[in-house]
């Protein structure tokens, strides 16, 4: 009896240390395949901090707050799974962030974060007009920097000035491209007033109108002679806007 009772009490000990092992193995092994993500969201235009936003990921369906300064996170995610996360703030458009499978080493930090530059809703709309774009609800829309190297959204300017933009699959959709305020209150700013644009500005905004929606993400980068560009994925959903803010977008290569 009381070998038996030393047995059942070595058994059960060994048990409990087995399990609690396993749990602190399995617990180890799930953070190894999860990294950090956080960002912030700011006003198109003004750079205004958008505190009490909603953020959420499209792939799962989570939900995140932006605080006083206008960040989110940092949140676990899965490593080597996509991730699209979509802002909604009243008063301003609702904006969709670009597709990007999750690093090892994750998204934080100011080159390698998701961030939104939202316009409020009279902006969007005064910036159709200006840009005779003609939005269809049926189709999505899409707009980016076309980043120098190393610059993020702190930076003014950002872009890369003489770069134009590329999707792939191709459209038959125009570019356009914004200006650059160069002098008066609104110095460094974006200019959206400038007709005929061929090529970015030291601004780096362009984007295509009216993309046709599609289950398989597009591709966006940019080309200039003796440059090389990072590029970036997004998911074109029917009425979508989508804003893959520096430093997303496509970025000049060392």
């Amino acid at each position: 009896m009381i070998l038996h009772s030393a047995c059942k009490r070595i058994t059960l000990a060994t048990i409990m240390s087995l399990s609690a092992l396993l749990a602190f193995s399995n617990h180890a092994a799930a953070s190894e395949k999860a990294a950090p993500v956080s960002g912030f969201a700011r006003s198109f235009l003004l750079g205004t901090e958008l505190s009490d936003a909603t953020i959420t990921v499209l792939e799962t369906g989570l939900k995140l707050k932006t605080d006083e300064h206008g960040r989110f996170g940092p949140f676990l995610y899965p490593v080597g799974k996509p991730l699209t996360m979509v802002f909604n703030k009243w008063g301003y458009k609702t904006t969709q962030s670009d597709t990007v499978i999750v690093p090892k080493e994750g998204l934080t930090g100011p080159h390698n974060n998701i961030t939104f530059q939202i316009p409020a809703i009279e902006t969007f709309y005064m910036l159709d007009l200006i840009i005779g774009a003609n939005l269809d609800d049926e189709k999505c829309h899409v707009v980016t920097t076309i980043i120098a190297n190393g610059k993020t959204l702190n930076d003014v300017p950002q872009g890369e000035e003489n770069a134009k933009l590329v999707l792939s699959p191709a459209v038959n959709e125009p570019v356009f491209y914004f200006g650059i305020f160069k002098d008066g209150m609104f110095k460094g700013k974006t200019n959206p007033f400038p007709k005929g644009l061929t090529a970015a500005t030291e601004d780096g905004g362009a984007g295509f109108a009216n993309l046709p929606p599609r289950d398989e993400p597009y591709t966006i980068t940019a080309i200039k002679d003796g440059k090389k560009f990072s590029s970036a994925q997004f998911i074109c959903r029917k009425g979508a806007f989508i804003n893959i803010s520096p430093p997303r977008g496509p970025m000049v290569l060392e």
